[in-house]
């Protein structure tokens, strides 16, 4: 056998579902958008991402020759109802940069021991992170959508990449860079709730997976904690990701419509989620609930619980009023001002009253813009 079958067999053995490799040569139309809409993407190029120096390897890796895409199909399984418009099926699935104690990162790290004990030298994200979607076309292992994911014909866009950059020259696959989408559907254009999708490309800043994940203070040079507040009504009930674009498209509703076992595993986390606890976020539900299906972008609890505010508020649910005030006397501004935004939002005397309080004693300049804000609507 040769060594790219070689690898190929291994990958597929480890559960991937299709391995496919390309060249490390350059991705001049990655570079192209990058550059163009830099001040969209300044989080992924001044970052630490450095998306834009990784999109030429060899500036990252000078013995670059082959780039391997790893497509891992996570909606093998069904999802629980009870978390569906709340956690991303991605995030759900936990295969999405898992850490090597969990069965998925087991499974990435696996793969690159295999390849280091074939001689090759092995770099990957986050050291080395090229474009994994032209990667997995170029590779002949995807296609592309016009919501900007990458699809295969039997999982649709619901896959995990994983590019290996290796020192050896391999066999090179076709290339399927392609997007055979419906001609002139817009379904998922027409379905984003911020209006970030046009054909093939997105603007980040719009998108509801960005505000819930990327907005961090420090994240990269160009993002902090605000959500712009015509962003947050249309976030919905969103605290982790968003899966609207995805299920309107045709291309993946066969998999949708699917009668899938649900893992049990999601099944244990979904009788125990509750946003309000989100909100209210203690370590242990942290540990035990929220950190095994949510531990990708998001690094201290209180961007989870303004996540959780931000669901509440847009729920309508009155109910969730004495939440929000106790959210208020939270050792966090950030949480104390998005708990009156929400209260703001749902609206009533309790409410309203529990803000203007919250306002007499507030020190944080952020969190009292926020309440008289939530005053003054």
């Amino acid at each position: 056998m040769s060594l790219t079958r070689d690898i190929k067999d291994f990958g597929l053995d480890l559960g991937y579902s299709a391995v496919g490799v390309t060249t490390a040569e350059p991705f001049p139309q990655f570079i192209q958008e990058m550059t163009s809409r830099r001040d969209a993407y300044s989080w992924v190029i001044d970052g630490r991402l450095r998306m834009l120096d990784c999109a030429t390897p060899t500036q990252i890796m000078p013995e670059a020759r082959s780039i391997i895409s790893a497509v891992y199909d996570y909606g093998r399984e069904g999802f629980p109802p009870e978390l569906t418009g709340t956690i991303g099926r991605l995030y759900q699935s936990r295969s999405y940069n898992a850490p090597r104690h969990r069965i998925h990162g087991a499974r990435r790290q696996l793969f690159r021991e295999f390849l280091e004990s074939q001689g090759l030298k092995v770099m990957l994200g986050p050291d080395l992170n090229v474009p994994e979607r032209m990667a997995a076309a170029r590779a002949g292992v995807a296609t592309f959508g016009r919501n900007n994911f990458a699809f295969t014909r039997s999982a649709g866009s619901f896959i995990v990449l994983t590019a290996f950059v290796v020192d050896a020259e391999l066999e090179y696959d076709t290339p399927t860079v392609e997007a055979p989408c419906p001609e002139n559907c817009r379904l998922c254009i027409n379905a984003c709730p911020t209006g970030a999708l046009e054909p093939f490309k997105l603007n980040p800043r719009k998108c509801i997976a960005y505000n819930t994940m990327m907005s961090q203070d420090g994240y990269a040079p160009s993002t902090s904690s605000h959500i712009p507040a015509e962003i947050r009504s249309r976030i919905g009930s969103w605290i982790h990701g968003c899966d609207v674009c995805q299920e309107v498209c045709p291309r993946n509703q066969s998999r949708l419509k699917a009668k899938l076992p649900i893992n049990e595993f999601l099944s244990v986390i979904a009788s125990r989620f509750d946003p309000r606890k989100v909100l209210l976020l203690t370590d242990e539900y942290y540990e035990s609930v929220l950190k095994p299906i949510a531990y990708n972008y998001i690094r201290h609890k209180k961007y989870f619980q303004r996540n959780a505010a931000i669901a509440l508020g847009n729920s309508g649910d009155c109910s969730h009023v004495p939440f929000l005030i106790e959210a208020m006397r939270d050792p966090e501004p950030l949480v104390r001002g998005y708990a009156a935004w929400a209260l703001g939002r749902l609206g009533g005397s309790e409410a309203r009253n529990a803000v203007e309080q919250a306002l007499r004693t507030e020190t944080d300049e952020g969190a009292r813009v926020e309440m008289r804000t939530a005053l003054s609507g």
